[in-house]
């Protein structure tokens, strides 16, 4: 009886044994890996290796116990080959599904940070559209493997997913419009988050979100104005921050023509060069330009070209550039002239008989 007993509790210990040795060494490994990808990590500026070691970081835990009781199904022998095979189906399948889910939160992390050639106040983080469609996508893929791996064919739900997809392409046709335009704009890149734009209608603001259904703009006033993304997408539209974020500031200035305009050309490229050098929001290497525009009514027009180091900074330098101009025309008594009107009056016309 004792001899059974043993015999019994024996066979328990190769599987045990398997389980902790695997175990052991699936810890000792994750640490060594993780103090590697860590290392690896300090060295580079980008944030997508920290997001791949901090969504290992946990999930890496269940994978080692799901391996090591894999490894230790493997030396029992469970009662029927149906219930072996169902045991060892399923602890594949939540191998699987940990890391489906891993990889569709590393993806969508990876989405919404990725990087962009505009400055940190533009960054253009994804939109919510996006990213949802990767994690969408990323879960798709992970539930048919696992349903491919329960042994449960999946020919009849892909036949089933199309008959509905038809049925409910045709019953929500202004959703999906909205949909694949949004995806459209987001995959195009030509409108990004962060964005200053302003559309043919005349709405302008910053771009807030690309949502799957609507794009939203944040006005200079605060406001938040949702447009369809279908709508959206048609328009025509101007957009501040590309090809590249600076632009220039074109201030007009008018002397009077009895004035030098060589020596105005040539005061007004020294003032804008002192305010180049100046002004903090104001592009450095950057050589100002003054240029000869026109005979107005009142005067000679001249313009004045400086650089902004992005749309949003050239508000904060008009104030300071015009008034500096005007001091230096002062300064160098050039005369700015006001508009005015030159009446010539013919004598008494006689009545008409």
């Amino acid at each position: 009886m004792l001899q059974n007993e043993w015999t019994g509790a024996a066979r328990w210990l190769v599987p045990l044994g398997l389980f902790a040795t695997v175990l052991l060494v699936g810890v000792l490994l994750r640490a060594a890996a993780l103090r590697a990808l860590d290392r690896w990590s300090q060295n580079t500026i980008t944030r997508a290796d920290d997001l791949i070691v901090a969504s290992i970081r946990w999930p890496s835990y269940v994978w080692i116990l799901i391996l090591a009781a894999i490894a230790a199904l493997h030396t029992i022998d469970l009662p029927g080959e149906q219930a072996d095979v169902a045991a060892r189906r399923g602890l594949e399948a939540l191998l699987e599904l940990s890391i489906t889910i891993g990889a569709a939160r590393l993806l969508g992390e990876l989405t919404q940070n990725s990087g962009s050639d505009l400055p940190p106040n533009l960054a253009a983080a994804s939109t919510g559209l996006l990213r949802t469609i990767v994690r969408a996508g990323t879960l798709a893929i992970g539930i048919l493997v696992i349903l491919s791996t329960l042994g449960i064919s999946i020919a009849p739900i892909l036949g089933a997913l199309g008959v509905g997809g038809l049925a409910a392409g045709l019953a929500l046709q202004p959703t999906l419009s909205n949909l694949f335009a949004g995806f459209q704009i987001a995959v195009t890149k030509q409108v990004r988050v962060g964005h200053r734009v302003r559309l043919a209608s005349g709405e302008e603001g910053y771009v807030a979100d690309i949502a799957w259904r609507t794009t939203t703009l944040r006005t200079p006033t605060n406001y938040l104005v949702i447009i369809p993304n279908s709508k959206f997408a048609d328009s025509i539209m101007t957009n501040f921050n590309l090809p590249d974020p600076p632009v220039n500031i074109v201030v007009p200035l008018t002397v009077a023509y009895d004035s030098d305009l060589r020596r105005v050309e040539l005061v007004l490229l020294a003032e804008a060069r002192r305010l180049v050098a100046d002004l903090p929001q104001l592009v450095k290497d950057f050589e100002p330009v003054v240029r000869f525009l026109a005979f107005g009514e009142s005067g000679a027009m001249f313009n004045v070209v400086v650089r902004a180091q992005d749309f949003e900074s050239q508000f904060g330098a008009w104030n300071e550039i015009y008034q500096r101009l005007i001091e230096c025309l002062r300064r160098e008594k050039i005369e700015i002239p006001f508009p005015s009107r030159h009446v010539y009056l013919r004598g008494d016309v006689p009545p008409r008989v």
